[in-house]
């Protein structure tokens, strides 16, 4: 009998540890996910201003 409870505690632990695994594992790649759209994004290089001479737009100063 107490060799039934031991395996029982046995599988429950190692199903919690299971899903704890797998709910810090989603956590990662969520992050790997935001850090990875974040990098995709254009950067600003600040206001352009249209030079009528050139016909070509320049940073603003």
């Amino acid at each position: 009998m107490i060799q039934l409870v031991a395996v029982a505690a046995v599988g429950v632990v190692g199903i919690y540890a299971y899903n704890s695994f797998r709910k810090h594992m989603q956590a990662i790649q969520a992050e790997e996910r935001k850090q990875a759209k974040a990098a995709q994004k254009p950067k600003s290089v600040g206001d352009l201003e249209h030079d009528p001479k050139t016909g070509r737009y320049r940073l603003k100063k």
